[in-house]
């Protein structure tokens, strides 16, 4: 049997591409690693379209070379459109490819997924284990009516939703992320994260989130549940990639990477005692810092840490049910900043409750904080999500609404009309905010003096250039 692992195309035909770096498809690797050290017998190989930048027709010469038996897409919202011209080019290369999809999309509207004529099985949730345990039943042709985590359609062409799959319970039980089945090469992270001359890469040190902030996928793929990797295997990984792939900078995926405080101290205090010559970026609340943690973390090659400030207003973060106090945020950058690691911040607008005077009370923080890069995104209510069925009820979902959408770096119109703050409106908010931000005299002197590297240099430039194309809508 052979199986194709594939990340869909999107940047390109969504008017998107420009607007940062490209990552790594952590997903799949995971998957295909899982799948390999299970099931030898099977050929595995992974065709990260997006990364590399390959049209429609490119995608069908891949596929016709690998001749998979099964082709697994992974599906975020914003991709829905790409995927499915893709499923439907596939079956056009032979009806008898099987399709598997999976991710965010599929997590959160299974049996809407499975109505499309051109998918054929829908993993719901985390995939590994789930994911072999369906390729074990197609191989041995018993009823997947057995198999937990998925959806399909059975002979009569009728939808069938099993019950979901418990999490695993031992993540070092995985392998490592399949990264020799990719072209790493082509792998950079974006300017605001870049912060060495060294190959970049991505990982994740634990999987899930204990908060529920009403706009987070994460519930809906990993549960309200927080599972994390041993201090030992996450050092390894590091270790592993800077001997076999060169990688020397991370941006840490996790969703708080800072939760468990002795953890995060012992992941640092490990990382120095194997002299690992690396940096790295985490993203972490402004409720979980300590000095001496973050003193550990720089010493281990920290150079960035990046927050979810999401708003300067604290009704719309009591809406979000983001559990943290505005007055909060200054304290935490001031403590980052005080022991020499670079800052930045995230906002979003057009939540729930907005308005523009919430809008400016977001920009005015973000002037404040002064973090060294800051993005303003537009929010998206992802289906699965307390924001989605929110929205959904007061009606606030555009008539015209598309699936790519839901983007968070987009030129499309923003998902949501909002009662006083139309789509339209939202993104010339949005362009204001990033020239209120990134125009200053101050912020620019500040940035100009500070330069010390190439990197910051090359930074500056890209920064600059980005946010031309978002000011330009393209």
């Amino acid at each position: 049997m052979k199986v194709l692992f594939l990340n869909p195309p999107f940047s390109d035909y969504a008017g998107l591409k420009g607007h940062g770096g490209t990552a790594l498809p952590l997903n799949l690797a995971y998957i295909a690693a899982y799948l390999r050290e299970q099931k030898p017998h099977v050929e595995v190989a992974i065709l990260d379209c997006e990364g590399l930048g390959l049209s429609y027709e490119q995608i069908e010469d891949k596929v016709r070379d690998v001749g998979p038996d099964i082709v697994a897409i992974t599906l975020p919202t914003p991709a829905y459109a790409q995927v499915l011209e893709v499923c439907a080019r596939l079956k056009k290369i032979s009806s008898d490819i099987m399709i598997v999809v999976g991710g965010p999309h599929p997590s959160a509207l299974p049996e809407q997924t499975l109505k499309e004529p051109d998918i054929d099985i829908g993993v719901i949730g985390e995939g590994e284990v789930t994911f072999c345990c369906l390729i074990d039943a197609l191989e041995n042709k018993t009823d997947l009516a057995d198999l937990r985590g998925i959806v399909y359609k059975d002979g009569q062409g009728k939808i069938h939703l099993t019950p979901r799959a418990p999490l695993i319970k031992d993540l070092d039980s995985l392998p490592f992320p399949a990264r020799d089945l990719l072209p790493l090469d082509i792998y950079l992270a974006p300017p605001t994260k870049r912060m060495s001359d060294k190959k970049s890469g991505n990982m994740i040190t634990s999987r899930g989130c204990p908060y529920r902030c009403t706009y987070c996928m994460a519930s809906v793929m990993w549960e309200r549940k927080v599972r994390f990797r041993s201090v030992k295997n996450v050092v390894d990984e590091i270790e592993h990639c800077l001997k076999e792939f060169g990688l020397g900078e991370f941006n840490f995926h996790d969703e708080l990477f800072t939760q468990n405080r002795q953890r995060t101290l012992d992941i640092c205090r490990e990382i120095r005692r194997r002299k690992l010559d690396i940096a790295w970026v985490c993203m972490i609340r402004v409720d979980y810092i300590a000095e001496d943690v973050l003193l550990e973390m720089k010493a281990a090659g920290c150079r960035k840490i990046m927050f979810g400030f999401e708003s300067g207003s604290q009704m719309i973060l009591d809406k979000m049910k983001k559990k943290v106090a505005l007055e909060r945020a200054e304290e935490a950058v001031a403590a980052v900043k005080k022991v020499g690691i670079k800052t930045a911040g995230n906002f979003m607008f057009g939540n729930i409750g907005e308005t523009e005077e919430t809008i400016r009370q977001s920009i005015d923080l973000a002037k404040k904080l002064n973090t060294d890069t800051c993005a303003f995104f537009i929010s998206s209510p992802y289906p699965g999500t307390e924001f989605y069925e929110i929205a959904k009820e007061k009606g606030y979902l555009r008539s015209d609404l598309q699936w790519k959408d839901f983007c968070l770096v987009s030129n499309n119109l923003p998902p949501l009309n909002l009662p006083g703050l139309p789509a339209e409106r939202l993104l010339e908010l949005q362009k204001q905010a990033y020239r209120e931000y990134y125009l200053r005299f101050a912020y620019l002197k500040e940035k100009l003096l500070g330069i010390r590297s190439m990197v910051e240099i090359k930074n500056l430039i890209n920064g600059a250039l980005l946010l031309f194309r978002i000011e330009k809508g393209g």
